[in-house]
Protein backbone atom coordinates (compact mmCIF):
# COMPACT_ATOMS: atom_id res chain seq x y z
CA UNK A 1 0.00 0.00 0.00
CA UNK A 2 1.35 3.43 -0.94
CA UNK A 3 2.19 5.90 1.82
CA UNK A 4 -0.51 8.45 2.20
CA UNK A 5 0.30 12.16 2.50
CA UNK A 6 -0.06 13.59 6.01
CA UNK A 7 -3.58 14.69 6.74
CA UNK A 8 -4.22 18.47 6.86
CA UNK A 9 -4.90 18.23 10.58
CA UNK A 10 -1.49 16.62 11.14
CA UNK A 11 0.31 19.31 9.12
CA UNK A 12 -1.56 22.02 11.02
CA UNK A 13 -0.45 20.46 14.30
CA UNK A 14 3.18 20.39 13.14
CA UNK A 15 3.05 24.05 12.05
CA UNK A 16 1.49 24.97 15.39
CA UNK A 17 4.33 23.21 17.19
CA UNK A 18 6.93 25.18 15.21
CA UNK A 19 5.12 28.44 15.93
CA UNK A 20 5.00 27.60 19.64
CA UNK A 21 8.73 26.91 19.60
CA UNK A 22 9.45 30.24 17.95
CA UNK A 23 7.28 32.04 20.48
CA UNK A 24 9.18 30.30 23.29
CA UNK A 25 12.51 31.42 21.83
CA UNK A 26 11.34 35.02 21.42
CA UNK A 27 9.98 35.01 24.97
CA UNK A 28 13.37 33.82 26.17
CA UNK A 29 15.16 36.66 24.36
CA UNK A 30 12.72 39.23 25.77
CA UNK A 31 13.35 37.82 29.24
CA UNK A 32 17.10 38.16 28.53
CA UNK A 33 16.79 41.88 27.71
CA UNK A 34 14.64 42.57 30.76
CA UNK A 35 16.95 40.60 33.04
CA UNK A 36 20.11 42.44 31.95
CA UNK A 37 18.39 45.79 32.52
CA UNK A 38 17.07 44.78 35.93
CA UNK A 39 18.61 43.12 39.00
CA UNK A 40 20.66 39.98 39.74
CA UNK A 41 17.61 38.06 40.98
CA UNK A 42 15.91 38.34 37.61
CA UNK A 43 19.06 37.21 35.85
CA UNK A 44 19.16 34.09 38.03
CA UNK A 45 15.47 33.42 37.36
CA UNK A 46 16.06 33.92 33.63
CA UNK A 47 18.94 31.42 33.67
CA UNK A 48 16.79 28.85 35.48
CA UNK A 49 13.87 29.37 33.08
CA UNK A 50 16.06 29.07 29.99
CA UNK A 51 17.81 25.99 31.37
CA UNK A 52 14.42 24.38 31.98
CA UNK A 53 13.35 25.31 28.45
CA UNK A 54 16.49 23.71 26.96
CA UNK A 55 15.92 20.52 28.96
CA UNK A 56 12.27 20.36 27.92
CA UNK A 57 12.99 20.89 24.23
CA UNK A 58 15.75 18.26 24.31
CA UNK A 59 13.33 15.83 25.94
CA UNK A 60 10.81 16.53 23.16
CA UNK A 61 13.65 16.17 20.62
CA UNK A 62 13.06 19.63 19.22
CA UNK A 63 16.69 20.22 18.40
CA UNK A 64 16.33 23.58 16.68
CA UNK A 65 14.37 25.20 19.51
CA UNK A 66 16.68 23.65 22.09
CA UNK A 67 19.65 25.16 20.24
CA UNK A 68 18.07 28.62 20.19
CA UNK A 69 17.27 28.40 23.89
CA UNK A 70 20.83 27.24 24.63
CA UNK A 71 22.25 30.24 22.75
CA UNK A 72 19.95 32.58 24.71
CA UNK A 73 21.08 30.85 27.93
CA UNK A 74 24.73 31.40 27.02
CA UNK A 75 24.15 35.08 26.16
CA UNK A 76 22.25 35.65 29.40
CA UNK A 77 25.00 33.98 31.40
CA UNK A 78 27.67 36.18 29.80
CA UNK A 79 25.54 39.30 30.30
CA UNK A 80 24.94 38.40 33.94
CA UNK A 81 28.65 37.85 34.49
CA UNK A 82 29.48 41.22 32.87
CA UNK A 83 26.84 42.99 34.96
CA UNK A 84 28.19 41.38 38.12
CA UNK A 85 31.71 42.53 37.25
CA UNK A 86 30.44 46.06 36.72
CA UNK A 87 28.70 46.00 40.10
CA UNK A 88 31.91 44.79 41.74
CA UNK A 89 34.03 47.64 40.40
CA UNK A 90 35.96 48.86 43.44
CA UNK A 91 35.86 52.47 44.52
CA UNK A 92 38.90 54.57 43.58
CA UNK A 93 41.76 54.23 46.02
CA UNK A 94 42.67 57.06 48.35
CA UNK A 95 45.48 59.37 47.38
CA UNK A 96 48.87 57.97 48.36
CA UNK A 97 52.32 59.36 48.85
CA UNK A 98 55.66 57.60 48.54
CA UNK A 99 58.03 57.71 51.50
CA UNK A 100 61.46 56.14 51.99
CA UNK A 101 59.79 53.27 53.86
CA UNK A 102 57.06 52.61 51.35
CA UNK A 103 53.70 53.85 50.14
CA UNK A 104 51.28 55.29 52.68
CA UNK A 105 47.81 56.77 52.50
CA UNK A 106 47.74 60.55 52.84
CA UNK A 107 45.85 61.56 56.01
CA UNK A 108 42.94 64.00 55.84
CA UNK A 109 43.71 67.54 56.86
CA UNK A 110 42.36 68.34 60.35
CA UNK A 111 39.82 71.08 60.87
CA UNK A 112 38.67 72.39 64.25
CA UNK A 113 35.32 73.78 63.11
CA UNK A 114 34.87 72.77 59.50
CA UNK A 115 35.43 69.71 57.31
CA UNK A 116 36.05 69.53 53.59
CA UNK A 117 33.76 67.08 51.82
CA UNK A 118 34.86 64.87 48.97
CA UNK A 119 32.99 67.16 46.57
CA UNK A 120 34.94 70.17 47.82
CA UNK A 121 32.20 71.80 49.89
CA UNK A 122 32.67 72.97 53.48
CA UNK A 123 30.44 72.05 56.40
CA UNK A 124 30.53 73.44 59.90
CA UNK A 125 29.00 70.90 62.25
CA UNK A 126 26.86 67.79 62.52
CA UNK A 127 23.10 68.06 63.28
CA UNK A 128 23.73 67.46 66.98
CA UNK A 129 26.05 70.49 67.14
CA UNK A 130 29.32 68.54 67.31
CA UNK A 131 32.01 69.24 64.73
CA UNK A 132 32.33 66.73 61.91
CA UNK A 133 35.46 64.66 61.52
CA UNK A 134 38.07 65.52 58.92
CA UNK A 135 37.05 64.48 55.41
CA UNK A 136 33.39 63.87 56.32
CA UNK A 137 30.38 65.85 55.14
CA UNK A 138 27.65 67.11 57.46
CA UNK A 139 25.13 64.37 58.11
CA UNK A 140 21.54 65.50 57.59
CA UNK A 141 19.94 62.17 58.47
CA UNK A 142 21.19 58.74 59.54
CA UNK A 143 18.72 56.19 60.83
CA UNK A 144 16.99 52.88 60.13
CA UNK A 145 13.51 53.45 58.71
CA UNK A 146 10.73 50.96 58.06
CA UNK A 147 9.10 51.16 54.66
CA UNK A 148 5.86 49.28 54.25
CA UNK A 149 4.68 48.39 50.75
CA UNK A 150 3.20 51.35 48.87
CA UNK A 151 4.89 53.68 51.39
CA UNK A 152 7.54 56.36 51.01
CA UNK A 153 9.66 58.53 53.27
CA UNK A 154 10.98 62.10 53.18
CA UNK A 155 14.20 62.59 55.18
CA UNK A 156 15.39 65.99 53.93
CA UNK A 157 14.16 67.65 57.11
CA UNK A 158 16.40 65.55 59.37
CA UNK A 159 13.63 63.19 60.49
CA UNK A 160 11.64 60.50 58.63
CA UNK A 161 8.24 61.67 57.41
CA UNK A 162 6.03 58.94 55.96
CA UNK A 163 4.42 59.50 52.58
CA UNK A 164 1.68 57.37 51.06
CA UNK A 165 1.85 58.74 47.53
CA UNK A 166 4.82 58.86 45.19
CA UNK A 167 4.99 62.66 44.93
CA UNK A 168 7.85 65.13 44.40
CA UNK A 169 8.81 65.27 48.10
CA UNK A 170 9.38 61.52 48.51
CA UNK A 171 13.05 60.53 48.79
CA UNK A 172 12.49 56.75 48.79
CA UNK A 173 9.33 54.80 47.93
CA UNK A 174 8.75 51.05 48.32
CA UNK A 175 6.27 49.61 45.83
CA UNK A 176 4.76 46.14 45.61
CA UNK A 177 7.24 43.30 45.13
CA UNK A 178 10.12 45.05 46.94
CA UNK A 179 10.65 47.55 44.13
CA UNK A 180 12.39 50.58 45.67
CA UNK A 181 12.20 53.94 43.89
CA UNK A 182 14.46 56.94 44.43
CA UNK A 183 13.19 60.53 44.35
CA UNK A 184 11.19 61.44 41.26
CA UNK A 185 13.18 64.68 40.82
CA UNK A 186 16.50 62.89 40.33
CA UNK A 187 15.45 59.30 39.55
CA UNK A 188 18.86 57.64 39.93
CA UNK A 189 20.09 54.79 42.12
CA UNK A 190 23.74 53.73 41.87
CA UNK A 191 24.74 50.17 42.75
CA UNK A 192 27.04 50.08 45.81
CA UNK A 193 26.41 46.58 47.21
CA UNK A 194 29.94 45.23 46.80
CA UNK A 195 31.85 48.48 47.21
CA UNK A 196 32.31 48.57 50.99
CA UNK A 197 30.68 49.53 54.30
CA UNK A 198 28.92 52.76 55.21
CA UNK A 199 32.25 54.31 56.14
CA UNK A 200 33.46 55.80 52.89
CA UNK A 201 30.04 55.65 51.25
CA UNK A 202 29.80 59.44 50.87
CA UNK A 203 33.01 59.52 48.80
CA UNK A 204 31.92 56.53 46.71
CA UNK A 205 28.52 58.06 45.98
CA UNK A 206 30.15 61.33 44.90
CA UNK A 207 32.42 59.37 42.56
CA UNK A 208 29.46 57.58 40.96
CA UNK A 209 27.66 60.85 40.28
CA UNK A 210 30.72 62.67 38.95
CA UNK A 211 31.60 59.75 36.66
CA UNK A 212 27.97 59.52 35.51
CA UNK A 213 27.98 55.83 36.28
CA UNK A 214 25.07 53.78 34.97
CA UNK A 215 22.05 54.07 37.26
CA UNK A 216 18.35 53.18 37.34
CA UNK A 217 15.30 54.95 38.82
CA UNK A 218 14.32 51.85 40.81
CA UNK A 219 15.59 48.41 41.80
CA UNK A 220 14.27 45.16 43.22
CA UNK A 221 15.86 45.12 46.67
CA UNK A 222 16.77 42.42 49.16
CA UNK A 223 18.66 42.22 52.44
CA UNK A 224 22.25 43.44 52.19
CA UNK A 225 21.89 45.48 49.02
CA UNK A 226 23.32 49.03 49.00
CA UNK A 227 22.62 51.99 46.73
CA UNK A 228 23.56 55.63 46.42
CA UNK A 229 20.80 58.09 45.54
CA UNK A 230 19.86 61.79 45.62
CA UNK A 231 17.03 63.17 47.74
CA UNK A 232 14.24 65.36 46.41
CA UNK A 233 16.11 68.45 47.64
CA UNK A 234 19.37 67.39 46.00
CA UNK A 235 21.23 65.95 49.01
CA UNK A 236 23.46 62.92 48.37
CA UNK A 237 22.28 59.79 50.14
CA UNK A 238 23.16 56.15 50.74
CA UNK A 239 20.98 53.22 51.77
CA UNK A 240 21.39 49.64 52.88
CA UNK A 241 18.50 47.17 53.03
CA UNK A 242 18.76 45.60 56.48
CA UNK A 243 15.94 43.07 56.26
CA UNK A 244 12.37 42.47 55.20
CA UNK A 245 9.65 43.67 57.55
CA UNK A 246 6.00 42.74 57.78
CA UNK A 247 3.97 42.00 54.67
CA UNK A 248 6.07 43.28 51.79
CA UNK A 249 7.96 45.90 53.81
CA UNK A 250 11.65 46.45 54.48
CA UNK A 251 13.97 47.91 57.11
CA UNK A 252 16.37 50.31 55.42
CA UNK A 253 19.39 52.14 56.88
CA UNK A 254 19.41 55.59 55.28
CA UNK A 255 22.20 58.18 55.53
CA UNK A 256 21.94 61.61 53.88
CA UNK A 257 24.64 64.26 53.75
CA UNK A 258 24.33 67.96 53.14
CA UNK A 259 25.29 68.63 49.57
Amino acid sequence: MENEAPAPATRLKEHSGVAANLVSAVAGLVALVQAVRSDPLWIVLGLVALAALVAYQLWRRRWRTAGLAAVALLILGVAGWALDQDRRDPAPAAATTTTPTGTTTAPAAPGPTAAITSAGSTSAAAPDGSPTTGGAATVVFSEVVQLDKKTGVDVDGGRPVKRYAQDATVDLYLDWGYILYSSARHSAMYEDTYAGPEEGAEARCATYREARRTSAPHHYVGAGQQYCFTTSEGHPGWLQVVNQAGDGGALVKVTVWRG
